[in-house]
């Protein structure tokens, strides 16, 4: 095989190999998705990301919202929880309405422009 075919395998192989232990591992803790969530709302926000990778990002991180929503329901369900605990949701849901904020806010301005 030649030199550059080799070059252009390795990162690809690496890439998958890293998605699929991610994904075999329930796409991460509520921190890593967290992290993911902020990462991908970033580049959706992007003033330089073309049009098409902002969807991209901006769906990913729906969707990624929607599996921490799920997985902080589901881990804290009809069970008492430690102030290490609830200070770590509290710190989680305000991170998600900080974007969620941030988004509305950037729409609700548009219309308004559009409006008066």
């Amino acid at each position: 095989m030649p030199k550059s075919g080799l070059r252009l395998s390795l990162p690809l192989l690496i890439g998958f190999m890293a998605v699929s232990l991610s994904a075999a591992a329930g796409s991460g803790s509520i921190e890593q998705k967290l992290e993911q969530c902020k990462k991908e709302f970033a580049l959706a926000h992007s003033g330089g990301t073309p049009q098409e990778t902002a969807a991209a990002a901006n769906l990913r991180h729906l969707k990624l919202m929607k599996e921490i929503l799920q997985e902080l329901n589901t881990r804290n369900a009809n069970r008492k929880l430690s102030p290490e605990e609830l200070q770590e949701n509290v710190m989680v849901m305000s991170h998600l309405l900080e974007m969620l904020v941030t988004e509305n806010l950037a729409r609700k301005e548009q219309s308004w422009g559009v409006n008066y």
